[in-house]
């Protein structure tokens, strides 16, 4: 968001390094991370740079769970955030490994909802 309504780019550095120093803050005291996105805020829809910033402080595997495993357990949504029997059939098919580029996590391929394909890239 930082890079989309501040126009002075020493201000949105001074910004986006805070808010990553908070992030780290929040999540080494033990805060759930949560991803979340300014799509309808800003008609930006690429993840990558976010999931980059978050990537600064958090390992591959904390960025994934911010979008899987940690909203599970928050939302107390007891049949998600993970691949396994009995769990709803809500995928995202990845163009990439994650543990190898956290800029993956973008690359969306196909989206499965319950079981149905909701999105598949072109």
């Amino acid at each position: 968001m930082f890079t989309t309504v501040v126009l002075d780019p020493n201000v949105t550095n001074h910004l986006i390094a805070a808010t990553v120093n908070q992030l780290k803050q929040f999540s080494d005291n033990g805060g759930p991370v949560l991803f979340g996105t300014d799509v309808g805020f800003t008609k930006l829809y690429d993840t990558t740079q976010e999931f980059q910033l978050m990537h600064r402080v958090l390992s591959e595997r904390q960025v994934l769970a911010s979008l899987t495993t940690n909203p599970a357990r928050f939302f107390k949504a007891a049949r998600k955030g993970k691949v396994e029997q009995g769990f709803d059939a809500d995928l995202v098919v990845l163009d990439g490994d994650p543990l190898s580029d956290v800029a993956n996590l973008a690359k969306v391929s196909t989206t499965i909802r319950a079981g149905h394909v909701i999105y598949q890239k072109p």
